[in-house]
C-alpha cells in the first residue's frame, strides 16, 4: 500500500488578522488554527471564519444608513428650532429677566444638542467608509482561499481517484468465472482450441507468447511478486495470452498503465506499463486478441507481465514455456 504524504500547501492565519479587528464581535479562531493548514477542512473552518465575519460587517453597514437618515432629519428639526430660537423677533423682550435667562438656556440645549447630531453624522459616515472598505478587504483575503481550496479539492479527489483504481485493482482477483466462448487466431499464433476448452490451467506451457515480435524475457520482483520484463520494439503489439475477460484496465501505482484479464477458475493474466490500451473493464478478449501496445520510443521499452492465482503471483516462465 502506498502511504499518504500531505502536499497540501501551507497557508497562514494573517490573512484574516487585520479583518479581526473592529467592529461586531466574532469568535477567534481556535488556538491550534495558527498552524499551517493542511486539509480541506482546514480552509473551510478558516473560510467560514471570514464569512462570519463578512456578515456581521455587512448586518452592522446595513444599519448605518437608516441611522444616518435618523440623524439627519433630528439635525433638520433642531435646526429649524434653533432658528426660531434665535431670530431676532421671537426674542422674549419685555417679559423679565428670567425669562430672558430660560431662553438662552432653551438656545445653548438646542445648539449643543445639534453639535451632537453633526458629530454623531460625521462618526457614522466614518463609520460606514470603515466597514465598506474592511468588506473589500475581506473579499480580498478570501478569494485567494478558494483558489487554494479549489486546487486542494482537486488534489482530494484525485487521491480518491486512485484509492479507487487501487481497490479495483485489488477486487480484480477477488472473484472469477470461467469465459463461456472460445476464440483463436489461428493454429500457429496461439494455443489449440482443444486446448483452450480445457481451461487456462490445463494449458500451462503452452500460453501465447504475450508480446508479438522479437523480445527480450527478464524475471522481475520489482513490484515484490514473481513477474517478467518483456524487453521489445517501440510500440509492439500486447496481445492476450489466452481468452477471458478484462476486469481491470487504468492506470496503477507503479504498474502504470495496466490490464487484468480473468481467464476463470482464478487465474488472471496482468499486462503492465503499457504504452495504450482501447480495452475496459468488462470487454471479452479471445486468445491471441491484442490488449494494447508497448511503450513508444521515450516511454520506456518493456512490458511487464504477471500470471495469478488469486492474488497471488505465479512463476510465468512455468506457463509460457519458458
Amino acid at each position: 500500500m502506498l502511504r499518504r504524504t500531505s502536499f497540501l500547501p501551507l497557508v497562514l492565519l494573517a490573512l484574516v488578522s487585520g479583518a479581526a479587528q473592529g467592529g461586531t464581535p466574532v469568535e477567534p479562531l481556535p488556538a491550534q488554527a495558527t498552524s499551517a493548514l493542511s486539509s480541506v477542512a482546514d480552509f473551510e473552518r478558516l473560510l467560514k471564519h471570514i464569512d462570519d465575519e463578512q456578515r456581521a460587517v455587512e448586518t452592522e453597514l446595513a444599519g448605518i444608513d437608516p441611522r444616518i437618515e435618523t440623524v439627519r432629519k433630528r439635525m433638520l428639526a433642531r435646526g429649524r428650532a434653533y432658528y426660531r430660537h434665535v431670530h431676532a423677533g421671537l426674542l422674549p423682550v419685555g417679559e423679565g429677566f428670567d425669562a430672558l435667562v430660560d431662553h438662552a438656556a432653551r438656545v445653548e440645549r438646542v445648539r449643543r444638542a445639534l453639535e451632537r447630531d453633526i458629530a454623531d453624522e460625521k462618526a457614522l459616515l466614518e463609520r460606514r467608509t470603515e466597514l465598506e472598505g474592511r468588506i473589500l478587504r475581506l473579499r480580498g483575503e478570501r478569494a485567494p482561499l478558494e483558489v487554494q481550496r479549489e486546487a486542494m479539492m482537486r488534489a482530494k479527489r484525485a487521491l480518491e481517484a486512485e484509492d479507487e483504481r487501487r481497490a479495483a485493482f485489488a477486487r480484480a482477483f477477488e472473484s472469477s468465472s470461467r469465459p463461456d466462448y472460445v476464440a483463436i487466431y489461428g493454429a500457429d499464433s496461439g494455443p489449440r482450441d482443444a486446448d483452450a476448452r480445457l481451461g487456462f490451467e490445463a494449458q500451462k506451457g503452452r500460453l501465447l507468447f504475450p508480446v508479438a515480435g522479437r523480445a527480450e524475457v527478464r524475471r522481475s520482483s520489482k513490484h515484490g511478486v514473481s513477474g517478467v520484463e518483456l524487453f521489445t520494439q517501440p510500440g509492439a503489439a500486447v496481445r492476450s495470452v489466452a481468452a477471458g475477460r478484462v476486469v481491470f484496465a487504468d492506470r496503477y501505482d507503479s504498474y502504470a498503465l495496466t490490464v487484468i484479464i480473468d481467464h476463470g477458475d482464478r487465474y488472471y493474466s496482468v499486462y503492465a506499463s503499457l504504452g495504450g490500451t482501447e480495452l475496459r473493464a468488462g470487454d471479452p478478449v479471445a486468445a491471441g486478441a491484442r490488449v494494447g501496445t508497448a511503450p513508444s520510443a521515450g516511454q520506456g521499452d518493456t512490458v511487464y507481465f504477471e500470471i495469478r492465482r488469486g492474488a497471488s503471483a505465479l512463476d510465468p516462465g512455468d506457463w509460457l514455456g519458458l
